[in-house]
């Protein structure tokens, strides 16, 4: 097939989607006044210039499809307190999984509460519950060293929203609780593990005043992942007697994530600031730290804006019970040992520096286009966002710093 029959063929998919989406919308406001159908879609393209393989699943390739998608949300009200709502996408990124992304129930007993049962958005995050609604924030992108570590993107249970509008200030309280199975995802790529995250709930609350508005939240779950992959390894060391270092290798643990988030919102300027924290009881995922400083100036119907991002990860603990014999090549153990700490050795524990500038034109009331180029550079290698080049069989050295330029241009729209 010509190289550029592939490169409009998800163009032609995506435009297709729109013209019957478009046309299921006006369809049902007509069938029932109780039934509202709304949506969204966004059509993304990017080049990647690095040494790296892959950076948030772009290659040095013009593609069309990471994050291009389509999406729409009926919602039904069977009366002034009680409705149904869900959200349907198509992506055309293979790393996410198209389908159902929210499906609840909502009652809503006086103007202060909401009430929810279903299949949410777990809302870790300032933009959690629009993350995939790119014309509701200025990136094409939203900094991946704080949105791209979503591991729970999703939960099914419940949650209670109260909210509150007086004089002087605005209070929205949210706390929720449910669980997650699924896959991961994880620096934009899905990982080949099924999650199994039990007693996740969290609370959020949003603080506004004028112009200012401050963000926390906190969450905690149990994780009870398990990696078949490494049940071999787990048994020779139970078996050998070095049962801490099979230990070790858990995927069972509590996590717990904080986040932090100020904005100020002016006519024709804004600041944003958001910090994650993410900690768990696994000696195989260490504790990362991720935040950005973003902001921007409107003019009509231009925005141009720059953003400052950063992630770290903590040293990685492995236990040192097998570390004299890492070296002992005489030594039957010595092996066992290898395999333990290469494990250790790949998991991420360096540092990731961004710079973006962008800007969005609002062709419309509901369309807009924006374009952005953003430099990464790791301040300490293994910031596990890159995907390093295999050449002989073995990666890159892992001490090497890598560094990426991404170029991006979007669409989007709401209807």
């Amino acid at each position: 097939m010509p190289a550029h029959c592939t490169v409009f063929k998800p163009v032609r998919a995506i435009s297709l989607m729109i013209l019957l989406l478009a046309s299921v919308h006006s369809t049902a406001l007509e069938l029932s006044e109780q039934l509202d159908v709304s949506g969204f879609a966004r059509v993304i393209a990017g080049y990647l210039d690095s040494e790296a393989d892959n950076l948030n699943g772009y290659e040095d390739d013009f593609t069309l499809t990471e994050q291009s998608l389509i999406a729409l949300q009926p919602s039904y009200a069977f009366s002034d307190q009680l409705s149904i709502t869900g959200q349907f996408l198509a992506h055309s990124n293979p790393e996410r999984e198209s389908g159902t992304e929210w499906l609840y129930v909502s009652y809503q007993p006086s103007n202060h509460w909401q009430l929810r049962a279903g299949k949410m958005r777990t809302p870790f995050y300032t933009y959690s519950d629009s993350i995939d609604v790119g014309y509701s924030y200025h990136w094409i992108t939203p900094p991946l060293q704080v949105y791209n570590n979503y591991l729970v993107p999703t939960f099914t249970g419940v949650s209670a929203a109260y909210n509150y509008a007086g004089r002087h200030f605005a209070l929205h309280l949210e706390g929720f609780y449910g669980h997650f199975d699924g896959e991961i995802i994880q620096s934009g790529n899905r990982v080949d593990i099924k999650a199994d995250v039990e007693d996740l709930r969290g609370i959020a609350a949003i603080l506004s005043s004028n112009n200012l508005s401050l963000r926390l939240s906190y969450n905690t779950a149990i994780n009870k992942t398990d990696v078949p992959q490494l049940h071999p390894l787990q048994q020779s060391l139970q078996q050998t007697g070095f049962s801490n270092s099979a230990r070790s290798l858990d995927g069972d643990g509590r996590a717990n994530f904080y986040q932090a988030a100020l904005s100020y919102d002016h006519l024709n300027h804004f600041l944003k600031l958001e910090w994650t924290r993410a900690e768990t009881e696994l000696d195989l995922a260490p504790s990362l730290d991720g935040y950005y400083l973003t902001g921007g100036y409107l003019s009509g119907d231009w925005t141009v804006h720059f953003t400052y991002a950063a992630s770290a990860y903590a040293d990685v603990q492995a236990q040192q019970e097998l570390q004299p014999l890492r070296n002992q090549p005489g030594n039957p153990l010595a092996e066992l040992s290898q395999g333990y700490y290469q494990i250790f050795d790949s998991v991420p524990d360096g540092s990731l520096d961004s710079y973006t500038l962008g800007t969005r034109w609002d062709v419309r009331m509901n369309m807009a286009l924006k374009a952005e180029v953003s430099y990464f550079t790791e301040t300490s290698p293994r910031s596990g966002f890159f995907g390093t080049r295999f050449t002989t069989g073995a990666p890159q050295e892992l001490d090497n710093k890598l560094n990426a330029t991404l170029l991006q241009v979007g669409w989007e729209w709401v209807f």
